[in-house]
């Protein structure tokens, strides 16, 4: 099961894909080709910033050219295991992660207007040319 503050990293198919397990995923089950990262409370690395360096182009760069698999890319967890990862100090590392959270949190909620917006144009635009609306120039 997945815990706040876990990092579940595809293994195998789309190779590097990850996310970072926030308190509304809690008790979700994942699937087997997901490796679990879970980093200990007190340890060295915090998991928001571990979440970004494991997204980053470099890291992902390195996961793919480690990938194996004619058909399904997959790379093993001993692999991953073998990830170098750069370590900045820990109130370093909170303040990246906390600055690309609120990031990503914009794009989210940025992706989501998008979204309504396209599906509200996509009635008005039904209802126009069905003419629920008279249009007055």
């Amino acid at each position: 099961m997945l815990r706040q503050g876990d990092i579940p990293v595809a293994r195998t198919g789309t190779v590097g894909r990850l996310a970072l397990v926030t308190g509304e995923h809690t008790g979700w089950l994942y699937h087997h080709g997901l490796v679990r990262l879970r980093l200990p409370a007190q340890g060295p690395a915090h998991a928001a910033y571990l979440a970004v360096y494991l997204g980053s182009e470099a890291t992902q760069n390195w996961m793919r050219a480690r990938s194996a698999g004619s058909v399904i890319p997959s790379v093993s967890t001993r692999t991953l295991g073998e990830l170098p990862v750069l370590l900045p100090p820990a109130t370093e590392q909170q303040t990246i992660g906390e600055t690309l959270a609120a990031l990503d949190e914009k794009i989210r909620v940025h992706s989501e207007i998008t979204r309504v917006t396209g599906e509200y144009r996509r009635t008005l635009a039904e209802a126009l040319l069905a003419g629920a609306f008279t249009v007055t120039p």
